[in-house]
Parts: structure tokens; C-alpha cells; sequence
């Protein structure tokens, strides 16, 4: 997408209303995982702008209602909220998974964990720092996050929504898909389609 595209997307989503704000926003920030092709996003609401903070605290009910995915407020103080948006059922396949239950067990999970329970402890350990094991909840490859871990110095292959240290192809090939997604969100506010009215459209 050009800088004029973007500087037209801009000024289209700064004069929507305070609920529609938010919602492009979220549309914008969570497609993939609204579209079901991501198991979540994060996403932080501050008081930039037209304090987001403020405008996510009055609507999030609404938001919950209009959404076909789940939130968690992870970290929450007067200055802003981190949100993960996730689909329930791909973070459950994420952190059941043998490789990845393995790594998370480093950091107090257990396979007999519920989602909600992993979320919660993943809370927690945020109070004092954006856990690194936040990757497996995005459904970032394990090898990509252990080795963000691990090996500090490591040379990465490529940055896109994650640091990737081994398949590069896969990750290309996500990356697109992602960014494919986020476009079509961007294009269709651009053409005139409210946020809350886009949730409806399946892309």
C-alpha cells in the first residue's frame, strides 16, 4: 500500500465516530484473526490519538457482542489496556501441542491447563514484562520463539510478524496471507464500508 493510500485511510478512519474508531482499529490491527486465519492478536490501546483507552473501556461490551472471536485484557492500568483477540479454539490446539506444551512448561503451564487458566497466568507474568512465550498464544512456530529466546545473537532471516530463524518459506507464505487480509480490510474502508458493517462481509 502507497503513503498516499495510507494517508487517505487515515483521515477516513479519524472521522468516524468513537465506536467506529475503535472497531477499524480492531478490524484493522486483529483481520487475521477475525478472518480466522491467526489464532490472536494484541493489541494496545492507549491514550494517543483519541485516547483509546478511554473509547475501548466504554464499548468493549459492544465489541464482545459484535465480535465471532474472544478478548482478554492481559495488563490494564490508567494509561492503557492490552487486549489479546483470540480464536479460543486455535490457541487451545496452539498450546496443547506436544512441542509447544514442552517450551511452556518452562514458564509454569501444564497440558492440564485450560485456555482460560493459561490466560490468566500469562497475565500474571505480564505485570512486570511482555513474556516472550506471548509468540506460541500468536501462533508463532516454537523453533522461531525458542530461538528468539535462546540465542540472543542469532542472526534472524527475515522480521515480518515474527522473527524467523527457520522456515522461511512457511513464514513468506503467512506473512502474505496476513498482509492479503489486512489490505482487503484497509480497501473496503476506503470504498465506503463502516467497520461494524465490514464484520458482516466475509473477505
Amino acid at each position: 500500500m502507497s503513503k498516499e493510500e495510507l494517508k487517505k485511510f487515515f483521515i477516513i478512519t479519524n472521522n468516524y465516530d468513537d465506536l467506529e474508531y475503535l472497531f477499524s482499529v480492531i478490524m484493522f490491527s486483529a483481520g487475521p484473526t477475525i478472518k480466522k486465519h491467526k489464532a490472536s492478536s494484541l493489541i494496545t490501546f492507549g491514550k494517543n490519538n483519541r485516547n483509546l483507552n478511554s473509547i475501548w473501556e466504554r464499548y468493549k461490551n459492544e465489541v464482545k457482542e459484535r465480535l465471532d472471536i474472544d478478548y482478554f485484557e492481559l495488563k490494564k492500568n490508567e494509561e492503557s489496556t492490552i487486549v489479546l483477540f483470540f480464536n479460543k479454539e486455535k490457541v487451545g490446539l496452539n498450546v496443547r501441542k506436544a512441542k509447544n506444551i514442552e517450551f511452556l512448561k518452562r514458564f509454569g503451564y501444564d497440558e492440564n491447563m485450560s485456555v482460560e487458566q493459561c490466560l490468566t497466568l500469562l497475565s500474571k507474568r505480564f505485570e512486570h514484562m511482555c513474556p516472550h512465550e506471548i509468540g506460541i498464544f500468536l501462533g508463532y512456530p516454537v523453533e522461531d520463539v525458542t530461538a528468539f529466546i535462546d540465542c540472543p545473537n542469532a542472526e534472524c532471516k527475515m522480521v515480518g510478524y515474527w522473527k524467523v530463524y527457520h522456515d522461511i518459506e512457511k513464514a513468506k507464505s503467512i506473512f502474505n496471507k496476513y498482509d492479503e487480509i489486512k489490505y482487503t480490510i484497509m480497501r473496503s474502508m476506503m470504498q465506503g464500508i463502516k467497520p461494524t458493517k465490514l464484520l458482516k462481509i466475509k473477505l
